[in-house]
């Protein structure tokens, strides 16, 4: 059964920077910048992407 949670969710980085994520694109939204979300948003999954790889 861990095998399957490991394979469905990864780590607990992983997770982690969902939250952050989703944490991120909510508040640019409900603070009226959606147009800089459609921006900043991907920059950051790019940049935790190439983290996460390395770790």
């Amino acid at each position: 059964m861990k095998a399957l949670f490991k394979t469905l969710f990864g780590d607990w980085l992983n997770l982690g920077f969902v939250a952050l994520v989703m944490v991120i694109e909510v508040t640019l939204v409900r603070a009226g910048y959606t147009h800089q979300a459609g921006v900043v948003v991907p920059a950051f999954i790019l940049a935790g992407v190439s983290w996460l790889s390395t770790r």
